[in-house]
């Protein structure tokens, strides 16, 4: 009994200790470094981390191995940077926005995130993550100073959107395997080169003002492939086999396109206002469930394998010295099935929905070829509007 009596208080004070311990290691809002000093003693935070808007200076969080939640900061106008030494993983989603003087972010031992989200970061121009985040869902990079993502080195990711980060000059992510939802590059410095070594598979990708791309292990899209505006002079996917939807619009640079093995366009494939192009090689290709929309002032065109174009197929350029004869034939036997045009040498070439297919004449006409079952293409289609750009193809159909 006497040994009972000294035991029971014992336990009541340890557990006291225990739920205070417990309590400091949860949600937390830093207003002040001693705020973050209050949680040194936790090697794992069980819940969000908010950096409140009045924080002034540097930020460090010391001891911090894990944080289940998220790391937020939202019009933190005078933060400068956050120093997270021992982080290692952030379960949640890392959050900045509107945090115009934010220079440093130093996370050495970061490898996992949940989401990377910045927005709004003028200041910050690059990222010390030394061991190399390997591990993130997605990852929404917009309206910052970087000029490289250095650090971030993920084999899968699932949505991947990196746009207006004026000073951005590469993107290299060399361990990149993977990409489950959109790829969207746009509104970057204009002479962003993007190497993607190891990216296999995708879903959609759509890019804008880049100055090169290199993708050499695709090999195959289930959503959409599209080129809008960029400055690069030759596209080359020796490993493309299938995508959906394909389009290269008004790139103004643009002079040869190489797919040697693609076989199968699940949507429609359009070509325009690309006056520099003069070679389009697709021996393998074989089929388009959409339809086929080419024009401009290319010369060549090898589509010799071409066995089934469930669509329309408009096919005008000024300077072609292809032979049209092929092609009318494929529409006899019925291997184009949609309504067919084609033209090597016209002044005006047009696209299938009466619009100029060069960057340097306009046309007035309004005509438009469609048929059942096609899949047209949208000309303007926005960075991020996929919805609208399917939207646009059921108004053609």
């Amino acid at each position: 009994m006497s040994f009972a009596k000294y035991l029971l208080p014992a336990l009541a004070a340890t557990q006291l200790a225990f739920a205070s311990d417990s309590d400091s290691c949860g949600d937390v809002t830093i207003k002040t470094q001693s705020d973050a000093d209050g949680i040194a003693s936790c090697s794992t935070l069980s819940g969000d981390v908010t950096i409140d808007s009045s924080y002034s200076g540097d930020l460090t969080i010391n001891s911090v191995q894990k944080i289940t939640g998220s790391i937020t900061g939202n019009n933190a106008t005078q933060l400068t940077g956050i120093i997270a030494p021992e982080l290692e993983s952030i379960g949640d989603s890392f959050s900045l926005k509107e945090c115009t003087r934010l220079t440093q972010l130093s996370f050495s031992g970061l490898t996992s995130i949940g989401e990377i989200n910045w927005e709004a970061l003028p200041a910050l121009q690059s990222l010390a993550f030394t061991t190399g985040v390997t591990d993130a869902g997605d990852v929404l990079i917009t309206n910052t100073g970087l000029q490289n993502l250095q650090g971030i080195s993920l084999k899968t990711v699932g949505k991947f959107q990196i746009t207006d980060n004026t000073n951005m000059k590469e993107i290299n992510i060399n361990n990149l395997q993977n990409a489950t939802d959109l790829v969207n590059i746009a509104g970057n410095w204009n002479k962003l080169e993007i190497d993607l070594p190891n990216l296999g598979t995708a879903y959609n990708m759509t890019f804008r003002n880049i100055s090169s791309v290199s993708m050499p292990s695709l090999e195959k899209l289930k959503g959409q492939l599209g080129f809008w505006g960029t400055e690069f002079e030759t596209f080359s996917a020796p490993n493309l086999t299938t995508t959906a939807d394909l389009t290269f619009n008004d790139n103004s640079k643009l002079s040869n396109i190489s797919m040697p093995v693609l076989q199968k366009v699940n949507g429609g494939f359009v070509v325009s206002r690309n006056d520099k192009l003069s070679d389009i090689d697709l021996p393998k290709l074989t089929t388009v469930t959409g339809a086929i929309d080419f024009s401009g002032t290319f010369d060549t065109l090898n589509m010799g394998s071409l066995e089934e174009v469930d669509g329309g197929f408009n096919v005008q350029s000024t300077d072609g010295t292809f032979n049209c004869q092929t092609f009318k034939t494929l529409k006899d036997n019925n291997t184009i099935r949609g309504t067919y045009q084609c033209k090597a040498t016209t002044n005006d070439p047009t696209t299938a929905n009466g619009k100029s297919g060069t960057g340097t004449t306009s046309s007035g006409s309004s005509s438009s070829a469609t048929s059942s079952g096609a899949a047209s293409a949208n000309y303007a289609v926005p960075a991020t509007g996929v919805a609208a750009f399917f939207f646009a193809i059921a108004q053609l159909i």
